[in-house]
């Protein structure tokens, strides 16, 4: 008895799934289109930059033909039409999906610099070309994932056409990182905890050398070990300033 009641509930589970999956392909509104069709409607909508539009047919497409010769093109198309419809997490997914299933693809670089330019443009937000805004002060969200992407597009492909652009993205993300370095320094410093800003100072010298903070830097390591009496840590900066900053007057 009980094995009838069991043979008769997976009857009853097994009626609805294919209900539901009727009501599924009933509900998909390219259920007519071929392939071709659909991947030239979708770039169709691209190309008018109609992203949205773009972004459903593209993933139509991934559902109905994931096997299609399409299927490589689709993805980057994806990741593009992702990231100028704003959508930028899910451009970064979607550039690191492309990276794993097509790793020796001929635009795989695209897809790496696309995964870095996208991780950029997170924490920025829309505004940030329209107003200005110093983005040192804020939290760095994704810039530190972005710094990553792009060095590692440069170690893999050092002859890619993205090279020099990438490589501009990660000065101007080094010179951030380091003026929030020196933001915090000087925070401490105005507030007289001279050790946390000798401490940040230091670091961000070490760590950040080439960037503009450095010289702010060095000024403040050489006043925060004066005022602690630290006169040969002090000396060390002003020998270090002036020999980087001929000319230029440490106070």
């Amino acid at each position: 008895m009980r094995i009838r009641w069991i043979i008769f509930a997976l009857f009853l589970v097994l009626v609805g799934c294919k209900s539901w999956w009727n009501s599924e392909a009933d509900n998909n509104p390219y259920r007519d289109m071929t392939e071709k069709q659909l991947y030239a409607d979708a770039n169709k909508a691209l190309r008018s930059k109609q992203y949205a539009t773009a972004i459903k047919r593209y993933e139509a497409m991934e559902s109905m033909f994931p096997f299609s010769n399409y299927a490589e093109q689709v993805e980057l198309n994806l990741i593009y039409a992702y990231y100028k419809n704003e959508d930028y997490g899910a451009a970064a997914a979607a550039a690191e999906r492309f990276t794993h299933l097509y790793p020796r693809a001929k635009h795989v670089d695209y897809a790496y610099y696309m995964k870095g330019l996208a991780n950029f443009q997170q924490p920025r937000g829309t505004f940030a070309s329209v107003f200005p805004m110093d983005e040192s002060w804020r939290d760095p969200g994704s810039s530190v994932q972005a710094y990553s992407d792009f060095a590692s597009l440069m170690q893999k492909f050092p002859d890619s056409r993205y090279k020099p652009d990438a490589l501009q993205r990660m000065i101007y993300l080094r010179n951030m990182f380091a003026q929030r370095e020196l933001n915090t320094a000087t925070y401490y410093f105005e507030r007289k905890m001279y050790v946390a800003a000798i401490d940040r100072a230091g670091g961000l010298i070490k760590n950040y050398p080439q960037a503009p903070a450095v010289k702010p830097a060095l000024k403040i390591l050489y006043h925060a070990n004066r005022a602690l009496g630290l006169e040969k840590a002090a000396e060390d900066a002003y020998r270090v300033y002036q020999a980087t900053y001929p000319g230029h007057s440490i106070r």
